[in-house]
């Protein structure tokens, strides 16, 4: 992987460089944005499809491309980013407001690369008119290869996946390809890979702002696919969620039927409870909210929710803050009668 070196100078050179060239969008729905001083001009307007070039390693051809956008300086880094809280805005060293969208309603999407020394991702966050924040979700690597047997330093087998957002209406879209191959001796491809898988995800933007997802749906095999893997990532696709609309809730309980027929129990590696305790940190009341609701055997998320040791104390301030008071004892109750030992022991 390149370091965090590269990010920053690549960036360092857009701040100074600012926005590239372009006529100024005469829209009132931007007046935010003015208001920070970033000028929204054509060059800053998302098209129908956000790739970006692949930092790390893959098609040549996209190494080749550039970033554009604009860099944003601390100041509307505080009034666009920190309001999305840490899960979106800790450990990301430079920032680039890559374009604007009008998602009707009065809803602007903002699409923003962020890079730090950990890697690189993009977040699509959404605001009203007077630049309030409404909802985020956050795609980290959209470009990855990933080494597979990271105690092998000769061993070049990795895990590929590439990534993509397109937009139509209030729809916005995520499509993944993901697969395994052998990488040569400059961080490429090399050869075709012995498997892919394709899916996507889509979402709708509602009248609130809120990115809800509508379902994950494969769209091409090729090969001889390895479940476990592909389960892995789609699960860890399935976090670009919104930060507050409970139906993504819903499509993970029903996505824990897929998990439980494909992974052997006696598999050791099962990333799923893990991911569900993601899912509990983005916005841990609507978690706790949507549990509460599902107390019967319909919820086949409950027995994935057991978080380490260490974060109990926190889990029960959470439960503690609930309105419903029945829901509180049922879940403190849960909480207390758990062992020592956490799902997430794996780890």
């Amino acid at each position: 992987m390149r370091t965090s070196f590269f990010c920053g100078f690549a960036l360092y050179l857009l701040l100074l460089t600012g926005c590239a060239n372009g006529e100024k969008v005469n829209n009132d729905q931007f007046s935010f944005m003015d208001s920070l001083g970033i000028t929204i001009t054509d060059q800053l307007l998302l098209g129908d499809t956000l790739s970006l070039p692949d930092i790390y390693c893959g098609d040549p051809n996209q190494k080749k491309s550039d970033l554009k956008g604009q860099g944003i300086n601390h100041k509307q880094y505080e009034a666009l980013v920190i309001p999305a809280g840490s899960h979106f805005a800790d450990e990301m060293a430079n920032w680039l407001l890559m374009g604007v969208r009008d998602m009707g309603n009065d809803v602007t999407l903002a699409a923003f690369y962020a890079c730090s020394g950990a890697g690189y991702c993009v977040e699509l966050m959404t605001y009203d008119r007077q630049g309030n924040l409404l909802d985020a979700i956050n795609a980290r690597e959209l470009h990855l290869l990933w080494r597979i047997h990271l105690d092998d330093a000769k061993n070049d087998t990795v895990f590929t996946l590439d990534g993509q957002f397109s937009f139509n209406g209030n729809q916005v879209k995520l499509r993944r390809t993901m697969g395994r191959a052998i990488m040569d001796f400059n961080g490429d491809l090399k050869g075709q890979p012995f498997w892919q898988q394709g899916w996507e995800q889509n979402y709708i933007v509602n009248p609130k702002g809120h990115f809800v997802l509508q379902g994950q749906h494969v769209v091409m095999e090729k090969g001889k696919v390895d479940q476990y893997a592909a389960l892995d990532f789609k699960s860890w696709d399935m976090l670009v969620c919104s930060l507050h609309d409970p139906a993504i809730m819903d499509i993970w309980n029903d996505y824990t039927e897929l998990v439980n027929s494909t992974y052997d129990p006696d598999y050791e590696y099962n990333p799923f409870p893990w991911d569900v305790a993601q899912l509990y940190n983005m916005n841990p009341q609507r978690f706790l909210q949507w549990m509460a609701a599902h107390r019967g055997t319909d919820n086949r998320l409950l027995p994935c929710f057991k978080l380490p040791p260490h974060n109990r104390p926190a889990l029960l301030e959470e439960i503690a803050r609930l309105d419903d008071p029945s829901a509180r004892q049922w879940l403190t109750a849960l909480v207390n009668s758990w062992d020592d030992i956490p799902l997430t022991k794996h780890l």
